[in-house]
């Protein structure tokens, strides 16, 4: 996710950020409803996204799904000549086969088996050959934490803040703002309200998630000619996994700001200048 890195490795975007868009409170108090049963707190993490993205496909017969991140890993390890293979000696494509096969049995029957929530741990392992270009370790392989954590996570999604949307977008990108930044991908997008997931540990607002919320902002807004199905935000919200919550805070917080149109083009020609692209 360049867009993270930029505004993690921009000292002067990031200090100029902080200074312009105050980070809002969370006034939420809640424990966590699913405890991490393992260490694997990056991939579980990212197979969570493809779990609830998952729901939500199912969910939303309308839903707009782009092409997983995970297929773009797939390519790059077959361009890159990776020859990792699962320990009964299945290759990147006979494990991808087997995990559109069950997520399809998923969205035709809504039973969430074990072996689906195994198979997003592979996804997210394919998701880190995009992301790294490094190869993935124990392919083809589950912890029974990871499992039983996943499954957890699953069952405490509130699923009635989820509903009643009526257009939904699963891990949308920006068009060619996307490349601006060499890459960037959002979780979900219901009806006007942008959505990140984190599965974390504790219910706190960071500076960097709010950052990259007002990230996607800007991203969307400079994409708003070019997409016809990427809406101008009303709010902004973080899903808390391990807490089962869904906050949100408005986008007017931002788009509102009087330095908000100073800020797009200063960022714009910030991200020109670091990743030598433009729009």
């Amino acid at each position: 996710m360049s867009l993270t890195s930029f505004l993690k490795d921009a000292d002067e975007v990031r200090i100029v950020l902080d200074q312009t868009f105050e980070k809002p409170d969370i006034e939420i108090t809640k424990e966590r409803l699913a405890e991490p049963q393992t260490t694997n707190y990056a991939l579980i993490g990212t197979a969570f996204d493809y779990v609830l993205r998952f729901w939500l496909e199912r969910e939303y017969n309308q839903a707009e799904s782009k092409p997983w991140v995970a297929h773009k890993g797939v390519n790059l390890a077959h361009l890159m000549e990776m020859k990792t293979t699962t320990k009964d000696g299945r290759g990147f494509n006979e494990v991808m086969a087997s995990i559109e096969q069950r997520h399809q049995e998923y969205l035709e029957t809504g039973e969430m088996t074990d072996e689906l929530l195994a198979s997003t741990l592979d996804l997210a392992r394919f998701d880190w050959i995009y992301r790294s270009g490094k190869p993935p370790e124990n392919l083809g392989e589950a912890l029974d934490g990871d499992i039983e954590d996943l499954r957890c996570l699953y069952d405490i999604i509130p699923r009635d803040e989820f509903r009643g949307a009526n257009h939904i977008l699963l891990n949308p990108t920006f068009g060619s703002a996307s490349h601006l930044v060499s890459g960037a991908d959002a979780d979900i997008v219901l009806d006007e309200m942008l959505v990140d997931i984190k599965t974390v540990k504790n219910l706190k607002l960071k500076p960097d998630y709010w950052r990259q919320l007002v990230g996607y902002v800007v991203l969307a807004d400079l994409a708003g000619e070019e997409l016809d199905e990427m809406p101008r935000f009303s709010d902004v919200g973080i899903y808390y996994a391990r807490h089962g919550v869904l906050w949100k805070s408005p986008a007017t917080d931002i788009y509102e700001h009087e330095k908000y149109e100073q800020f797009k083009h200063w960022f714009c020609e910030k991200a020109e200048e670091h990743f030598g692209e433009t729009i």
